[in-house]
């Protein structure tokens, strides 16, 4: 299996109401994942030991937060990211548990929104439908959640519903 060249920050937040931290990608021509919903994230650079302090420098470059390698909980499987966009990627996940909700301070060059989900919202099984996706074909619906009119669907999608135990339901392809 190849290295993982990428990492993302899942940031749980345990109170007042459990909740995970999102972004909504800034929109840019040369980003595949342009306006999409996602974890903090990005790329392996050279001067990042390992992937885990990738995800700790993409958290505090897009979101403003400064997180320690000791608040990492899991280190979830690597995951496949980008398939369906032509731009396949293998990324590492790891998750971050903090004790409740952190301000951001948002990169606009990285991030045009950021959002705390609360997992119950996550968890209804109602939120859950397939839609179509920007920059696929319109005839094509994959498992997501709209979320404020974007779709939270793809990597972000699968790992979150894997690690909250959702069974998602399956694409139109």
């Amino acid at each position: 299996m190849p290295e993982p060249e990428a990492a993302v920050a899942i940031v749980h937040a345990q109170g007042p109401e459990e909740s995970v931290l999102l972004i909504r990608r800034t929109e840019r021509e040369e980003d595949p994942w342009s306006g999409h919903w996602s974890f903090p994230g990005g790329r392996h650079d050279r001067e990042d030991r390992d992937l885990l302090d990738t995800a700790l420098r993409e958290l505090a470059e897009e979101c403003g937060i400064q997180l320690a390698r000791e608040q990492m909980e899991l280190a979830l499987p690597p995951t496949n990211a980008g398939r369906r966009l032509g731009h396949q990627l293998l990324v590492a996940p790891f998750l971050f548990r903090v004790r409740e909700v952190l301000g951001t301070d948002l990169d606009p060059r990285e991030a045009a929104e950021a959002l705390w989900i609360p997992l119950r919202w996550l968890r209804d099984p109602a939120r859950h439908t397939l839609l179509p996706v920007p920059r696929l074909p319109k005839d094509l619906a994959f498992p997501a959640i709209d979320l404020a009119g974007a779709p939270l669907w793809g990597f972000t999608y699968r790992v979150i519903t894997e690690w909250l135990g959702l069974h998602p339901r399956q694409s139109s392809t």
